[in-house]
């Protein structure tokens, strides 16, 4: 009897451990949420998918979550465990045990995960894919030359300049980049560099191309000035002998009746311009002169002008001139002296401006209708005089240089702008600048080491080193 009653016991006991330890282990459709011996799982509320909405482009994918939360207010990640649907297949898929959703076409596909016995959606936007547009090409669609007509003299040269009109209304100097042609070569030679001389008086026009581009431009070519100076030559007046020498007469020298003083003072050492009293200056100005007070500017030549904030500091043996009476004779002689300049016949006749960097040019008159640049290197070369004219200004890059080879003599070159005149900073300026009613402004650090600035107007100085 007692043995059966304590066997009924252990069997009872066993049972309820055997049920603890099933709920413990994950014996419920809820893996046993509750570890405590003899307590019932927390029931399952509600099944919530994230992100709630996505977008993706068509074959781009998505990975959804589903969260299972409790009455007990707790939760957990169920998206192994749930299972996965797409409400419009043939707009996106899922994988059914992993959440995974891929767009097929556009559209809007809903997206479900049902765990237990809840379900819970989200929605998937399938956006098409963005047609990639294709690059822009840019071709050439004109050519044209500039200055479109010129006039030079025989030996003198013309520079042409090409640019290029693209599809997309932009343009480009393309001058190097195309193929120069004279059409008659006899008249005219152009070089690579669209750099043309006269060889004969005539017309010749001038091509330039590239693919299935051309265009044209005219150049006239004058026959040389026979009054331009030729090599240094002593041209001796014709002398008429009397019939009958007797000797021991001493015949008095020749003299040349006596004629008024002409303006112009015509000599080869200033190119035949005729500087006059202007020659020993370095700096004129009928205004003002400006110096910056404890700079490094260095005047070897005399200055001159009535107003000077601060006087340029010179080399021994040169003066400042600051008497309006001392300074009247010189400032006639530079108005001569632009006149003179300006009324020399142009070897080059250009409609346009010019920009005067990577050229070479030989002696001649050089006349410009718009403004004169320098960018980079000027090259002068052989015996000058080079008379450079604008109609507009002078403006030279900072770093900008002038050289002088083959004989070329900064005291025969000059510079005649219409315009003001400003020399870039630590530019390396050669020449005469002969500005008759306008500004000289030299950059910071500027040289002038051979040559001046002879204003009608003011000059304004700043740390520069200016030579005569």
């Amino acid at each position: 009897m007692n043995i059966q009653k304590h066997t009924r016991t252990l069997l009872c006991a066993t049972g309820l451990l055997a049920a603890a330890v099933l709920a413990a282990c994950g014996g419920s459709s809820d893996n046993g949420r509750d570890p405590i011996l003899g307590l019932p799982a927390a029931e399952l509320v509600s099944v919530s998918v994230t992100p709630a909405t996505a977008t993706v482009l068509v074959g781009a994918s998505q990975q959804f979550m589903a969260t299972a939360s409790y009455a007990d207010g707790t939760s957990r990640n169920v998206t192994a465990l749930s299972t996965w649907a797409s409400a419009s297949p043939a707009i996106a898929r899922v994988t059914p045990a992993g959440g995974l959703a891929t767009g097929l076409t556009p559209g809007s596909a809903a997206i479900t995960a049902a765990f237990g016995a809840k379900t819970g959606a989200a929605t998937l936007l399938v956006n098409a894919q963005t047609p990639v547009t294709p690059p822009v090409v840019v071709s050439l669609t004109g050519l044209s030359v500039t200055p479109a007509s010129a006039t030079v003299r025989v030996g003198a040269s013309q520079q042409y300049t090409a640019i290029a009109t693209y599809s997309d209304s932009s343009t480009a100097v393309i001058t190097n980049n195309v193929n120069w042609v004279s059409g008659s070569t006899a008249i005219a030679t152009i070089a690579p560099s669209g750099s043309a001389t006269g060889v004969a008086a005539g017309n010749a026009v001038i091509t330039a191309s590239t693919g299935d581009k051309s265009a044209t431009a005219s150049l006239a070519v004058t026959p040389a000035l026979i009054t331009d100076p030729p090599p240094p030559v002593v041209v001796v007046p014709p002398v008429v002998v009397p019939p009958v020498v007797v000797p021991p007469v001493v015949v008095p020298p020749v003299t040349t009746p006596s004629e008024p003083t002409p303006p112009v003072i015509d000599s080869p050492s200033d190119g035949s311009i005729g500087l006059g009293s202007m020659r020993d200056f370095a700096v004129l100005a009928s205004t003002t002169i400006t110096n910056n007070a404890g700079g490094t500017t260095l005047v070897t030549g005399n200055v001159g002008g009535p107003v000077q904030n601060v006087e340029p500091p010179q080399a021994p043996g040169y003066r400042n001139i600051k008497s309006g009476f001392d300074l009247s004779r010189p400032f006639e002689d530079l108005q001569t002296a632009v006149f003179n300049g300006n009324n020399r016949p142009c070897t080059v006749l250009s409609d346009v401006g010019i920009e005067l960097g990577g050229l070479v040019l030989e002696r001649g008159v050089y006349c410009y209708s718009g403004a004169v640049t320098l960018n980079g290197k000027l090259t002068l070369r052989g015996p000058g005089p080079f008379i450079i004219r604008a109609k507009s200004t002078l403006t030279t890059a900072p770093n900008s240089i002038i050289e002088l080879t083959n004989g070329a003599d900064h005291n025969t070159v000059f510079w005649i702008p219409f315009g003001e005149t400003n020399l870039g900073a630590k530019s390396a300026f050669q020449g005469t600048i002969l500005a008759g009613g306008e500004d000289i402004k030299v950059g910071d650090g500027a040289s002038v080491l051979n040559g001046r600035l002879l204003s009608g107007k003011a000059v304004v100085l700043l740390n520069n080193k200016i030579t005569k």
